[in-house]
């Protein structure tokens, strides 16, 4: 039991992760934005605020995953970040969420 949901995590990690990156090479090349012609043109009945919609709701569920995950394995990454030489393992993980921090409170102008 101890394996069965971490393996069924890693797995449903996987496939919303390929799901992101064909919905987001979809959007890009398939439905491109107006500017480049794409008024009117749908895949499987939806437009493009459909899958853009749809692409950010299972990336939100992805990122939400991916604190379970980390939350799941936290021993281990902390074993992990201690063979690392010296603090570069925490300053990695830390830039990570500063990262996260900048973009998220960036403001917005218009």
């Amino acid at each position: 039991m101890r394996l069965i949901v971490p393996r069924g995590l890693n797995y449903i990690m996987y496939l919303l992760g390929c799901f992101m990156i064909g919905s987001g090479l979809a959007l890009e090349y398939k439905l491109p934005p107006g500017s480049k012609g794409g008024h009117g043109l749908e895949m499987l009945g939806w437009n493009r605020h459909d899958w853009g919609d749809l692409h950010l709701y299972i990336g939100l569920v992805l990122g939400g995953l991916v604190v379970v995950h980390m939350v799941l394995h936290w021993s281990w990454l902390k074993n992990a970040l201690k063979a690392i030489k010296g603090s570069l393992g925490w300053l990695a993980l830390g830039l990570g969420f500063a990262v996260l921090a900048f973009l998220l409170l960036l403001p917005v102008a218009g």
